[in-house]
């Protein structure tokens, strides 16, 4: 058999099996046929044959008494290999059959007559045949045409089986599917409806047949549909039929669903045209909604493989052996890895010195198989062979891979040794400022003692004996002394400012790190910094003092059990932002940068406001030394900048500090180291001297009066004020101390200035070099000398000062 022969029997084997009918019962209808057969033909036997790959069964047999035979021996075998009636007159004479045991034994066949049974597909699947005992020699061509039309009776009856079958499997399967299942008439009216065409659409059978189908499509697709329907209506080909494509449907309640249709269509007999049409409707609602959550997912897997990609700490994953099959581009260039390629595959113990992998699986593995993760420091190697110090997380995966997020810490721990030495250097330059505070509070009143006791001295040697001369240089030479140890006394808090160019933000970051460790859980700081740096030459620990003493009082003010909040801001663009009062200093005539603290707390009273920035003045109670603001004032005010104060009582308060970017220059005021030609120059002049210890005023006065003057003594400001009101012209010379209740010596000298713009002021202060930088940034002196104080000294500043005040003019 050839390999087209071959193909022929495969086929003809199919369409048998697919009638479903070998080895079923007897039924009447083909009983009759053969029955009829055997009356028309007068024979003995009559059957109807079907014919397999290795036997001939019978559907229906008259005469017979075994239902098949093989089909070696079979007649029918040769029957179906032609479209013909085949006859056998005597076949105890035909070559073919002479020997066949069907004729030598029973049933003795002599005579056969046999019509192929041929399918609509033309597939020869067996034969009616009628066989009798006897010779025939008269079968006509009559008698043949009449038993090919019997076998197409039998023919007809399996297809209508096969349909009948068909039919019962499409019924079931419409009825039980859960796809809906709709027929539509040429005019696209429906046919039929199935079950789940009614639980799909919310119409049943009964409403839905007859309707035509725009009762499920959406609105606007009716004029789509119906062109379409129209085009294959006219013989146009269809682009739906045959295919499954996915659009919109409607429910009876109107509500859109998204389907799955596959469209079939049927001619009529007679016509090309479509007689009807039917559809496989799938509802993909559920597909749709779980193809939008899959893409979803995808999305934020996509989105969270790349953050973890583009993460700054190192992730990396291992199969169950221990070898990278991920890692990120963070984690490969902590280790030197040109990219993450590159280690793919490697063992993550390759990572480790001996010692420290010996560390790792005696100390962390155990943990992690037990608890599934573990956490803790590291000290990985790098391909080059320098270390890498982690701190390293690791996680168990179910299939005993480990997941590993690691951090390079090297330059954390790098930067929290800076932090810690700028702690103690801060801590330090705390202290002795404090010293400094402490010392200068008591130098003062020393050195106004001091004064009074050189003063009073002076004034024995001048005028007494010789012995008293004698007792009063032992005096003089005393006081001389005790001046030099109160000036090594202040020495303790002098800390001589080491400027250089820095960063201001950088520093403002570091106060930020200092503070935030020390801030209760519902208070948060906020850090403000241009995008670019603000460079300054300024000693950073100075700034770092004013700026933590700013935060530190910001957080006392701060409400414990309330949500808190700091911000720390610099500003660079400076002279374009809104200040408040200035309570301290001046605008700095340079360039300058804006560093403002704000708190939400408790605010300070307007009382309170005036005192802020005395030394030992605290609204603290025990919790507070007053040296806080005091600090910041001196640092701001040997900056050359100032201090701006905005605040509510709980309304928050505002500090802005205004930080000059260039270091300030020296200021003027100091007495020239010279001695003058100043015979006369206070005689008969009148001269204001103000103090508020009464034996310095005295002395001062007697010094004067030594020298001429006529002089008014007064212990205090307001005094002195009246005096020049009363008379400005009468004034020649007014001589000050700073540190006074009620005005101070600048605001004392500013109000002078008021009433008497041409009168030269000089500054006799115990703390000369801590009043300097304030004089200067006021310009209320002319100059500046110190306690304790001489006739000379006197003279040389007064000196100084008329001529300063007179170039001024």
């Amino acid at each position: 058999m050839d390999s087209a022969q071959a193909a022929t029997e495969r086929d003809r084997l199919a369409a048998l099996a697919a009638l479903d009918v070998l080895d079923s019962h007897s039924e009447r209808i083909f009983d009759s046929i053969t029955a009829l057969a055997a009356d028309r033909y007068n024979v003995p036997i009559a059957a109807v044959s079907l014919v397999t790959d290795d036997r001939q069964w019978f559907k229906s047999r008259i005469g017979l008494g075994i239902p098949e035979t093989s089909r070696a021996i079979a007649f029918c075998n040769y029957t179906i290999q032609s479209d013909n009636v085949m006859v056998v007159q005597d076949a105890t004479l035909d070559p073919r059959f002479s020997e066949n045991p069907l004729v030598t034994g029973e049933p003795g066949i002599r005579f056969y007559a046999g019509a192929p049974l041929v399918l609509a597909s033309g597939d020869r699947i067996g034969s009616l045949c009628v066989i009798d005992s006897k010779p025939r020699t008269n079968f006509s061509n009559r008698d043949k045409q009449a038993l090919a039309l019997m076998a197409q009776q039998v023919v007809d009856q399996l297809e209508i089986r096969r349909l009948r079958r068909s039919q019962q499997v499409s019924y079931l399967i419409g009825e039980t599917t859960s796809d809906a299942f709709v027929c539509t008439d040429a005019d696209s009216r429906i046919i039929h409806w199935n079950r789940a065409a009614e639980r799909m659409f919310g119409w049943t059978a009964s409403a839905a047949l007859g309707q035509t189908l725009d009762i499920i499509i959406p609105d606007r697709h009716r004029n789509a549909h119906d062109a379409g329907m129209a085009r294959v209506l006219s013989g146009a080909p269809t682009r739906l039929v045959g295919k499954t494509v996915e659009m919109p449907a409607t429910h009876r309640s109107g509500v859109e669903i998204p389907v799955e249709l596959s469209l079939g269509m049927w001619s009529a007999d007679s016509a090309d045209t479509p007689a009807g049409f039917a559809a496989i409707i799938r509802d993909v609602s559920a597909r749709k909604a779980l193809e939008a959550d899959r893409d979803a997912t995808q999305e934020r897997l996509a989105e969270q493989v790349a953050a973890i990609a583009a993460s700054n700490d190192g992730i990396a994953v291992t199969d169950p052996e221990g070898r990278y099959i991920f890692m990120n581009r963070s984690h490969a260039e902590m280790f030197g890895f040109a990219n993450p390629e590159a280690a793919i595959g490697l063992n993550w113990a390759t990572l480790y010195n001996e010692e420290e992998l010996e560390t790792l699986q005696r100390e962390a593995l155990p943990v992690l198989s037990r608890l599934g993760k573990w956490r803790g420091l590291a000290v990985g190697k790098q391909v080059g062979g320098a270390s890498v110090y982690q701190e390293v997380s690791l996680s168990l995966q179910a299939n005993g891979g480990i997941v590993c997020v690691t951090r390079d810490i090297g330059a954390r721990q790098e930067a929290e040794r800076e932090m810690t030495r700028l702690r103690e250097q801060l801590m330090a330059a705390q202290r002795q400022e404090a010293v400094g505070q402490l010392a200068s509070g008591i130098a003062h009143d020393f050195n106004n003692l001091i004064a009074a006791i050189s003063g009073s001295a002076a004034l024995i040697q001048a005028g007494g004996d010789a012995d008293a001369k004698r007792q009063a240089e032992r005096i003089q030479s005393a006081a001389g002394t005790a001046a030099s140890l109160v000036a090594k006394m202040l020495s303790l808090g002098t800390r001589n400012p080491e400027r250089q160019e820095l960063d201001l933000g950088q520093t403002l970051a570091n106060v930020a790190e200092l503070v935030r460790a020390s801030l209760p859980q519902r208070h948060r700081l906020i850090l403000r910094l241009p995008d670019n740096p603000v460079r300054a030459v300024a000693d950073s620990t100075e700034l770092m003092q004013v700026v933590l003493n700013l935060v530190i009082n910001a957080r006392d003010a701060l409400d414990r059990e309330s949500e808190g909040k700091i911000a720390i801001s610099l500003l660079a663009d400076a002279e374009a932002a809104a200040i408040g009062p200035l309570r301290l200093g001046r605008v700095p005539a340079g360039p300058w940068a804006l560093i403002r603290v704000e708190d939400n707390g408790s605010g300070i009273s307007g009382e309170l406001l005036a005192h802020i920035f005395e030394p030992f003045y605290s609204s603290k109670g025990s919790a507070g030394n007053g040296l806080g603001l005091a600090v910041v004032a001196g640092i701001v005010a040997s900056t050359d900048g100032g201090v701006a104060v905005s605040s509510m009582p709980d309304g928050g308060t505002r500090f802005d500090i205004l930080w000059p970017l260039m270091p300030p220059k020296r200021p003027a005021g100091a007495v020239p180291q010279r001695t003058p030609a100043r015979e006369g120059l206070l005689a008969g002049r009148a001269v204001l001297v103000v103090d508020d210890n009464p034996a310095v005023v005295e002395v001062i006065t007697e010094l004067l009066e030594q020298a001429g003057a006529e002089v008014g003594p007064c212990l205090d400001g307001d005094d002195a004020l009246a005096a020049i009101k009363e008379d400005p012209d009468a004034w020649f010379l007014m001589v000050t101390d700073f540190d006074m209740p009620g005005l101070d010596g600048a605001q004392l000298a500013a109000r002078a200035r008021e009433l008497k713009p041409d009168l030269p002021i000089l500054l006799c202060t115990a703390l000369p070099e801590a009043h300097r930088s304030i004089a200067a940034r006021v310009q209320a002196f002319d100059a500046i000398i110190g306690k304790p104080v001489s006739i000379e000294s006197l003279l040389d500043g007064a000196e100084a000062a008329i001529q300063n005040r007179t170039r001024k003019a």
